[in-house]
């Protein structure tokens, strides 16, 4: 296929030219963070001689790379009808929604197969450390893996509860009456047999011609050289001084791919055994520079096992090892590990190095290599010379890394503070390395190396020699060292990475844990609860639904748990997305980019360049939008946020284009005034949306109930924005038809009918000359519900301008830079109870931070005004919502919609007014919870008890009260770690806010061989509508669901639908189904009753013979009893209420701020659920984006708007250690839907049960007060013992060190009034 490949080109196997095309891998990220792309590289190691085999992250590893080895993709593991074990496991556990990060969860887990085809629990864990999923929430893709491990399963699969047993009793007690708690059956899996994988190719294990052998590769741009000696290595050094060294490509991808740096040589040293060797010698280890970083740790970990297991005789000579061990299983994912050396780890010398800290505090020696010879260096100050800069001479090559062993009296530990404990870069990072001498109480040397502090690894010497001489035994040496360390570790304000006072504080805390670790090493007291970080346990997880009864016919669906409809095609790599159709005759790649007219000069000279558009070429007007025509399809005066497109470049595939766009330059007239971009500049220049777009509602007389309350309390809550962080990012391709008079267009749309809208006003075309079509989407999450008509309206007049197919994708970085996010909001609450704790008045003034253009951010700020009186009972009230104009991406819908903001402040508030009455806050919450026939002050009825119900089963099932006893006995005997308890409901009203939104349409199409097509408006993109669809189709036309498919969404199949989004696609979409089955039903039933024993397509036959229509037309109009009110969002306009109730219990470390939630008890009213399978997952789904949402989720700006936090490496998503250690779901039983047009009484799920997520956020809460009583941090407002603070959300790790205090705390002030290096949007 490659005879001459570009050094450039990455091994993803869709760029492969026809006639192959292989689409299962998946491009999400682009830098190796979210492990979508994961293929397998097996090569043969001469070594062990035997396969290797290694899950890789394809959009990194260059073609040139896996020269000689075998690559396998998911195509090459399994098939429809020919299902390898692994991917039958995860279809059927549910562990695969959306589908587009599937194969790369897969790959990695048979990977692991192939190296360990028994693996524990613990090792498939690691495995999917580089993995990431938006949509599932982890449990099911462990549940359906688990089965491969050694035992079977572990606690998740065992039907145990959980320890919820309570005062409901043993989860397993209802069997048999009318409760399930197994979503799918193991007995019937496929055995995994490893003696029938594939045999690794004979001519790549016979031959070491291939590895053996020097590679040249040359392109227009770059040379790729892999010498196979170090005496050819150093003469291509030599003869290119310039180049650079690769092995894994993690980090000179990323600036390819990311800055379009361009490097003319590139040597791959994988190559060269001198580099490539690894020893334990009697003084320590010998490691090449090329050597992986899963190799080394594969040796440290044998020698930290026991002597007979080849591990170290001495137990002192391990403490180095186990060290590099605890930084390198923090490292990256296992896809980085496998291919990454450590030689580039020191090369790079990047501050944040996560092994440069303890090469340091070992003493490790670095030895260089060139022509003239070799010498040996310090990793110290002394090589680590500037920011990203070494003393190595420019034609030297890093040959190896020795590491001594620790003495008997030296000790060493490193530690390391991150944003998520797997998988991501260090905020702060220590290696701490001490000498007792030979009494063992005195310190004879020290050495303190750390992380993140300064542009290079700071080696805190005074610190270390403060420490010297002193005693260890009385806290002497740590006193002097912390003295020392507040001046020497000081991040100043505004330097750049921010968080100036954590990381000087985590410094702090990290030389204190150092210290307790040596304590307890040597025999002296300790602090137990300071010596080691917060643990994570292995996961046990239920689920307990509803039934269905006895009698219901085994081919019907509904109500069961069935596999989501795609399940086959995603885990086996054949569903289809946007971006795998093969490319249209004559096709165009779009790049968007900044633009001023004269700078194209470079980028049209480029070969392959087509041309380019701008606001020009706009056939119709350059305005569209979702309410207001606001969005300019290029800008052509003003520029309103950083990435706004100005151009587009077309070029004859993507590569060219992407190139071709960075050689456009932007000139910018001066700008009239400074940018806008937190909610504090919108407020001091008064920018704001015009105030009919405000929100506001009274209630009562709120002065006269604060006047008269027992209690009161104010406060203020900044809550964060959230990046959608769906896996497929903006994609389009848009065909020209008929000489341009019309347009079929294929886009990642949850809003098909919304973009064919917005191509009509950039067009000039009508709608019925544009059809828009969504086979799925990558997930969506309300991301894709408006925002990717950013890129159809370029690439729709591309199209029309060139007259050719036009393609556009944003990679990763440009998608997170313009897509806008779940709005960022500041608020101020006032909230008063009486003496029990009744509340009887509420304030609430909460600002929004919009963006540049309107969008729907007043549909957003509606919902949210709903959402704060929709759980609460409030006597009085006063809630005003003003909407900020920013120069910032235009924020939109996201799930939940403005809903999960209204939730954290009023969680907050309440647990804040519990905190200053000396209650528990599950008591303030039981007291005020609506109750069945009451009226919300919106004016919407309550109509059940639900909200009780569920308040009550989840009390008694997570045992509350007794492991809130448990719990005050903890955190009084620990002083460094605290645990918190919550439990938190939500009342979640569902529909759209307007009657004429709630309707949709569907056709069911029979045909002669009996076969079912339906066709209807909602767009599948990991929620399981399509599944559920088919359940209801195939219970209504009684045939078995293999019979119906459910094709692509489109507008010229199904007209003016409404978008997929607020939890109501199947409420709205299902009747629909139901309507033109129930027709065809009707129409058949005469050939039913003339001949009742025949087969159905004999019905069928029938009927066509007789001129009976096989074809139905199904309309829903379901609409609630009245429209909101724009302005105060008075009225019934709810459907229904979805309700639930959570409680988290969680564990911070008061010393870094680190957290793990320990367990979490659900139980959410679903109704009569559909699917119990699909709804759970979605429970899970959205309780863990929520979850992210309030702790690790944390979008960063620079002053000028600059979005800081783009791709996974700066932004962070929960990941598989993320999750609750214990996770019980409970579907309350015997609730039905009280909506009369509910489809068999089931209710929707998608967004509520993120909101249950704010129990994570006031469980933390609780814990850091109880910190903060240890601390004696300040006591307010005469209320002894009560502390009063503000812990905004996400509360980060940052935020809960700091809000815990204590004196290892630093304090960092703005001196000279400059700006800081970063700021929050909701600041």
């Amino acid at each position: 296929l490659y005879t001459h490949p570009s050094p450039y080109t990455i091994s993803r196997p869709a760029h492969a030219p026809p006639p192959v095309h292989l689409t299962g891998t998946k491009l999400a990220c682009g830098e190796g963070g979210c492990g979508a792309c994961t293929v397998m590289i097996s090569r043969w190691d001469r070594r062990a001689d035997s396969p290797l085999h290694l899950a890789v992250n394809a959009c990194l590893a260059p073609l040139c790379s896996v020269h000689g080895t075998s690559v396998t993709t998911i195509e090459g593991i399994g098939r429809s009808g020919a299902l390898h074990a692994v991917q039958e496991r995860l279809a059927r556990a549910h562990g695969s929604q959306c589908g587009f990060c599937t194969p790369g969860v897969l790959m990695s887990a048979y990977s692991l197969l192939r190296e360990r085809p028994h693996p524990t629990d613990a090792e498939l864990t690691a495995s999917l450390q580089g993995n990431l999923c938006r949509c599932t929430g982890y449990r099911p893709i462990l549940d359906g893996l688990r089965s491969l491990c050694c035992g079977g399963g572990g606690d998740s699969s065992s039907g145990c509860c959980g320890g919820g047993r309570g005062s409901s009793g043993c989860c397993m007690d209802a069997k048999g009456s009318g409760v399930a708690t197994e979503l799918f059956d193991t007995a019937d899996l496929l055995p995994y047999d490893p003696s029938q994988e594939p045999l690794f190719p004979s001519e790549l294990q016979l031959t070491d011609r291939y590895d053996a052998s020097e590679l040249r590769f040359t392109s227009d741009r770059v040379t790729w050289h892999r010498p196979v000696s170090l005496e050819r290595l150093l003469q291509l050094k030599s003869e290119h001084p310039e180049a650079k060294l690769v092995v894994g490509n993690s980090e000179i991808g990323i600036e390819a791919k990311q800055k379009g740096a361009i490097y003319p040589h590139l040597i791959c040293t994988s190559g060269v055994p001198e580099l490539t060797s690894i020893e334990a010698t009697l003084a320590g280890l010998v490691i090449g520079a090329s050597v992986s970083l899963t190799r080394l740790a594969q040796l440290c970990r044998r020698l930290c096992s026991d002597a007979k297991a080849g591990g170290l005789s001495l137990e002192h000579q391990k403490r180095g090892c186990r060290a590099l061990l605890d930084m390198l299983d923090q490292f990256a994912g296992p896809q980085i590990r496998n291919v990454a050396a450590i030689g580039g780890n020191v090369m790079t010398a990047s501050p944040i190095s996560d092994l440069i800290p303890l090469l340091g505090a070992l003493g490790a020696t670095l030895t260089l290599a060139s022509l003239r010879g070799e010498r040996n260096v310090a990793a110290d100050q002394s090589f680590f010379v500037g920011y990203r800069r070494t003393a190595a001479r420019p034609d030297e090559v890093l040959r190896s890394v020795s590491i001594p062993f620790c003495s008997e009296r030296q000790h060493c530990y490193a530690v390391k503070q991150a944003r998520r404990k797997e998988d991501d870069i260090a905020i702060v990072n220590a290696a701490i390395w001490v000498d007792l001498g030979p009494g063992g109480d005195q310190v004879a040397a020290a050495r303190l190396c750390f992380g993140g502090l300064a542009p290079t690894v700071l080696s805190a010497g005074q610190a270390a020699a403060a420490m010297v001489g002193r005693r260890w035994e009385d806290g002497d040496a740590l006193e002097a060292g912390l003295r020392q360390l507040k001046t020497e570790a000081a991040v100043a304000w505004g330097a750049p990475g921010g968080q100036a006072a954590y990381r000087s504080t985590l410094a702090a805390s990290m030389l204190f844990r150092f210290y307790q670790r040596v304590c307890r090493d040597v025999g002296l007291p300790f602090d137990e609860s300071a010596v080691d970080e917060l643990d994570r346990r292995p996961l046990s997880a239920t689920q307990v639904f509803e039934s269905v009864p006895a009698d219901q016919p085994i081919e019907d669906l509904v109500g069961r748990p069935v596999s989501h409809a795609s399940a086959i095609a995603q885990v086996t790599g054949e569903a289809m997305y946007t971006d795998d159709a093969q490319a249209a005759a004559g096709e165009l790649f779009l790049a968007p980019r900044r633009w001023s007219a004269s700078t194209f000069t470079d980028a049209l000279a480029m070969d392959g360049v087509a041309g380019f558009v701008d606001s020009r070429d706009v056939p119709g007007s350059n305005l569209y939008g979702y309410a207001f025509d606001d969005e300019p399809v290029f800008a052509s005066s003003d520029v309103m946020f950083t990435g706004q497109f100005l151009a587009g470049v077309l070029a004859a595939d993507r590569d060219t284009a992407r190139r071709a766009a960075r050689l456009v330059r932007v000139q910018y007239g001066p700008a009239a005034g400074s940018p806008v971009v937190t909610i504090s500049d919108a407020a001091a220049s008064d920018s704001f949306f015009p105030e009919e777009h405000w929100k506001q509602l009274t209630v009562g007389d709120v002065d006269e109930a604060f006047a008269t309350a027992e209690h009161c309390v104010e406060g203020e809550m900044n809550v964060g924005g959230q990046e959608h962080f769906y896996f497929e990012p903006f994609s389009v391709l848009v065909e020209p038809k008929d000489g341009g008079s019309e347009l079929l267009v294929y886009a990642t749309s949850q809003n098909p009918s919304g973009m064919q809208s917005d191509l009509s006003k950039v067009t000039g075309l009508a709608r019925n000359r544009i059809v828009v079509k969504v086979k799925r989407i990558g997930g969506g999450f309300g991301g894709k519900e408006t925002r990717p008509s950013q890129l159809a309206t370029p690439a729709a007049v591309a199209a029309l301008k060139f007259g050719r197919p036009v393609r556009a994708v944003l990679d990763r970085w440009d998608d997170m830079a313009v897509s806008g996010g779940r709005h960022p909001v500041k608020a101020r609450y006032k909230l008063a109870a009486d003496r029990d704790g009744r509340l009887i008045g509420l304030r609430l003034l909460i600002l929004l931070n919009a963006g540049c253009t309107l969008d729907m951010s007043e549909n957003v700020a509606g919902r949210m005004l709903r959402a704060c009186m929709e759980t609460y009972r409030l006597a009085s009230l006063s809630i005003e919502i003003r909407l900020c104009r920013t120069n910032l991406a235009s924020n939109t819908a996201f799930r939940a919609f403005g809903t999960p903001q209204a939730c954290a402040i009023m969680e907050t508030a309440v647990s804040h007014l519990a905190e200053s009455m000396g209650l528990s806050q599950c008591q303030i919450r039981e007291l005020n919870l609506f109750r069945s026939g009451e009226i919300t002050p919106n004016g919407a009825p309550v109509k059940s008890d639900n909200l009780w119900r569920c308040w009550q089963e989840c009390l008694a099932a997570s045992d509350y009260h007794g492991r809130l006893r448990e719990l005050e006995v903890f955190n009084r005997a620990s002083r460094h770690k605290k645990r918190g308890l919550s439990l938190c409901p939500i009342a979640y009203g569902i529909g759209m806010g307007k009657k004429f939104l709630l309707q949709s349409g569907a056709t069911v199409n029979i045909y002669l061989d009996g076969s079912v097509l339906i066709c209807h408006g909602g767009v599948e993109m990991g929620q399981g509508v399509h599944t559920k669809l088919l359940q209801v189709a195939a219970r209504a036309l009684q045939l078995p669901i293999g019979r119906l498919y459910i094709a692509e969404t489109s507008t010229d199949k199904v007209p003016n639908t409404t978008a997929s989004a607020a939890s109501i696609t199947t409420d709205i979409n299902a009747p629909a189904v139901l309507d033109a089955c129930l027709q065809l039903r009707r129409r058949l039933a005469p050939f039913v009753e003339a001949n009742p024993t025949a087969a159905w397509e004999d019905w069928v036959g029938a009927a066509y013979l007789a001129g009976v229509s096989l074809s139905a037309c199904g309309f829903c109009f379901n609409p609630p009893k009245e429209d909101a009110d724009r302005r105060s969002g008075r009225g019934d306009s709810a459907l229904y209420f979805t309700y639930g109730a959570a409680c988290s219990e969680v564990e911070i470390d008061a010393l870094t701020g680190d957290h793990v939630i320990r367990r979490c008890d659900i139980v959410m009213d679903l109704g009569a659920s559909l699917n119990p399978a699909v709804d759970i997952g979605q429970v899970e789904g959205a309780f863990t984006q929520g979850c992210g949402l309030y702790t690790i989720e944390d979008l960063r700006y620079s002053p000028d708007g600059r979005l800081l936090t783009r791709g996974p490496g700066a932004y962070k998503i929960p990941g598989f250690s993320d999750i609750p250690e214990k996770l019980n779901i409970r579907l309350l039983r015997g609730s039905r839907c009280e909506h009369p047009k509910a489809v068999h009484s089931s209710k929707a799920v998608g967004e509520p049960p993120l909101n249950l997520a704010a129990s994570v956020l006031t469980a933390i809460r609780q814990a850091v007060l109880a910190a903060r009583l240890d601390s004696q941090v300040e006591l307010p407002n005469g209320h002894q013992g009560q502390l009063s603070f503000q812990l905004d959300s996400p509360a980060t790790s940052e935020r809960i060190r700091l809000a815990c205090g204590g004196g290892l705390v630093a304090e960092v002030s703005n001196t000279d009034g400059s700006a800081p290096w970063e700021v929050r949007p909701s600041d």
